[in-house]
C-alpha cells in the first residue's frame, strides 16, 4: 500500500456544535467522530497494519481552512507522510464547496493522497481517475448552504439572548463567574471583586492609572490572565509577557465597563460575514445593553465617580497633543504595546509595562529613536526594490510563455490527443499500423497526455489564486510607491507594517502585514 500505509483521522467540531464544559478535554462530537473512524478502519483490510496518525481541530469553523490542525495535515501530505485521509463526512474538510471541490478534485489527486468520507460513502479509490461528479459537488454545496443557514440562526439565538440580557461568552470575566445553576447568569466572584473595587476607589479618589499600575504591580496583584489561568483555564489568548503585570489599558478597561455596575453589555463587536474570521468593532449606539441583570461589584454612583475622574485626566492630556495621533508599529517583544520615546536630547524608545513592572522582561526593551526609525525607512525601500525587480521578472516571463498555458487550451490538447489515440487504435485495427509502431505512438501520446494532466492542475491552481488574490496583490504592491521614501512617515508604516517588535539595541524583527504575499512572490524568484 506504500504511502497509504499512514493512514490520517481528520476530526473538526466546530464552536456552535462544542459541548466543552469547563474542566472537559474535549467535546463528545470529537470523541465520537475519533470511535466512528477508528471503527471503519478495522472493519476494512485494505487498513491492515497501517500506522494511523489523528489531526484535530476542536472548535474550529468550516467556512475556511485556516486551522491548525488541517494545515498541518496538508503539510505532512504534501511531504509524503500521509497517503490517505479519512473523515466522517466531507463537511469535516470543510463547509465551502469551492474551497472542498478544489481539494478533492485537484490538490489531494496530485498528491496521490486518497480521500474516504465514511457517511457519505466517499472514496476517491474507488473513482478510477474520475472526479466524484456532480453528486459531491451537490454534497459539498448543500454543506455551504447548510454553514451559512446555521450561521444565520446561531446569530438570531445569540443576539435574542443578549436582549434578555443573558451571558453568551464562554468563561466569566475579571470579578464574575458564570452561574453553575445557569450558565448564561453571572456571580460574583469575590476573590477577583476586591481588586475590582479597588481599583474603581483608588480612581473614584483622583489617582493616576500609572500610579495604580505601579502599586498593583509592587505589590503582585494578579492581572486577569494571570488570575484566570490561576484558576485552571487551559486556554491562552495572550501572548508571553502579556500576563506579567498590569498596564494603564488594563485599568481603563475595567473603569469603562460597564458590567460591573451590574449592566449587561452585548455586542461590541461583529464578524464581517459569516465565513469571516475578523471581528470588527460596533458602533456604540448599535451595543445592546440590559439594565440591573446581575450583582454590581460597584454602585452606579462610584462607577460614575470613576469614570468622570479619568475622563477629566484623559482629557486634559488629548489637549496637550491633540494633533499628535499615535500610528507607531514599533512595539515591544514581551507585551505587545507601542513603545515611547523618552525626554531626552537623544530620545531612546522604551516600553512603558518596563517602566510600571522593573522585573519585567520588558524593563530591557530600549532602542534608540533615529536608528528604528532609519531602519524601517531602508527596509521599505529594500522591500520596494526587491518587489519591483520579481515583478519585472514575472512580467517577463509570462511574456515567454508558450501560447496556450491557460487550463482550458491544455485540456483542449488532451482532447485532441485522445483523438489521436482512437484514430491509432483504428488504423491498428484496419492493418493500416504495424503493433510495433502502433504501441510506441500510444507510449509517446501517454507520456504527454501525463504532462498535460498535471500542468492542467497547476494551471488551474494558478488562476484560482490569481483570481482569488488580485485585489490582494495589487494591496501588497502598493509599497512601491515608497521606493524613495525620504523620511519616517507614521501613517505609511502603519500601512504597510504589522509590528516592528525591538528584540535588541540594534536589532528590529518587522512583520510585513502582506508578508505572506511578499513570500509567494518572492519565493517565484527562487
Amino acid at each position: 500500500m506504500g504511502m497509504e500505509n499512514i493512514v490520517a483521522l481528520y476530526i473538526r467540531i466546530s464552536l456552535e456544535d462544542d459541548d466543552i464544559q469547563d474542566g472537559k478535554e474535549e467535546s463528545d462530537s470529537v470523541t465520537n467522530q475519533r470511535a466512528l473512524l477508528r471503527k471503519y478502519i478495522s472493519e476494512h483490510e485494505d487498513f491492515g497494519g497501517a500506522s494511523v496518525k489523528e489531526f484535530l481541530d476542536d472548535g474550529y469553523t468550516g467556512r475556511n481552512l485556516d486551522r491548525p490542525g488541517f494545515q498541518e495535515m496538508v503539510r505532512q501530505c504534501r511531504a509524503g507522510k500521509v497517503g490517505c485521509i479519512v473523515v466522517k463526512d466531507l463537511s469535516r474538510l470543510g463547509r465551502n464547496y469551492v474551497e472542498v471541490g478544489n481539494l478533492l478534485e485537484q490538490v489531494f489527486p496530485f498528491l496521490g493522497v486518497r480521500v474516504v468520507s465514511v457517511n457519505d460513502g466517499y472514496d476517491s479509490a474507488m473513482l478510477d481517475g474520475q472526479t466524484g461528479g456532480i453528486d459531491v459537488a451537490f454534497k459539498n454545496l448543500v454543506y455551504s448552504l447548510y454553514s451559512r443557514d446555521l450561521s444565520h440562526k446561531v446569530k438570531s439565538a445569540v443576539e435574542t439572548r443578549m436582549k434578555r440580557g443573558e451571558y453568551i461568552g464562554p468563561y466569566g470575566f475579571f470579578g464574575y463567574r458564570k452561574d453553575p445553576e445557569d450558565i448564561h447568569r453571572l456571580v460574583v466572584d469575590e476573590e477577583a471583586a476586591v481588586i475590582v473595587r479597588r481599583i474603581f476607589r483608588m480612581v473614584g479618589e483622583g489617582m493616576r492609572r500609572n500610579e495604580i499600575v505601579k502599586i498593583l504591580n509592587e505589590e503582585g496583584v494578579p492581572t486577569p490572565a494571570v488570575y484566570k489561568q490561576r484558576k485552571g483555564c487551559t486556554r491562552d489568548w495572550f501572548p508571553e509577557g502579556k500576563k506579567g503585570g498590569w498596564n494603564t489599558s488594563m485599568v481603563a478597561k475595567i473603569i469603562r465597563d460597564e458590567r460591573y455596575a451590574g449592566h449587561m453589555v452585548s455586542g461590541k463587536k461583529a464578524y464581517e460575514s459569516f465565513d469571516s474570521r475578523r471581528q470588527v468593532g460596533v458602533d456604540r449606539s448599535d451595543w445592546i445593553v440590559v439594565r440591573d441583570t446581575h450583582e454590581g461589584i460597584v454602585t452606579q454612583e462610584e462607577f460614575d465617580r470613576a469614570n468622570a475622574n479619568m475622563r477629566s485626566v484623559v482629557q486634559g492630556k488629548k489637549r496637550e497633543s491633540a494633533n499628535k495621533g499615535n500610528y507607531s508599529v514599533i512595539v515591544c517583544p514581551h507585551c505587545g504595546l507601542t513603545l515611547r520615546p523618552g525626554t531626552q536630547k537623544e530620545s531612546i524608545l522604551y516600553c512603558p509595562t518596563g517602566r510600571m513592572h522593573r522585573d519585567s522582561p520588558c524593563s530591557r526593551v530600549r532602542m534608540k529613536r533615529a536608528l528604528a526609525e532609519d531602519t524601517l525607512v531602508r527596509l521599505v525601500r529594500k522591500q520596494a526594490e526587491l518587489l519591483l525587480e520579481a515583478e519585472r521578472a514575472l512580467k517577463g516571463r509570462q511574456g515567454m510563455k508558450e501560447p496556450g498555458a491557460d487550463a482550458e487550451s491544455l485540456r483542449a490538447e488532451m482532447r485532441r490527443l485522445d483523438g489521436e489515440k482512437i484514430s491509432g487504435y483504428e488504423d491498428y485495427k484496419a492493418g493500416k499500423l504495424s503493433r510495433e509502431r502502433f504501441v510506441e505512438r500510444k507510449r509517446a501520446l501517454d507520456a504527454r497526455r501525463q504532462e498535460l494532466s498535471a500542468a492542467v492542475l497547476e494551471a488551474e491552481a494558478r488562476e484560482i489564486v490569481e483570481e482569488a488574490g488580485q485585489r490582494e496583490y495589487r494591496e501588497a504592491f502598493r509599497i512601491r510607491e515608497y521606493l524613495h521614501l525620504e523620511g519616517y512617515d507614521k501613517r505609511v508604516m502603519a500601512s504597510l507594517i504589522e509590528s516592528a517588535k525591538v528584540m535588541g539595541e540594534d536589532r528590529l524583527e518587522v512583520v510585513w502585514k502582506f508578508g505572506d504575499v511578499y513570500e509567494k512572490i518572492l519565493g517565484e524568484m527562487q
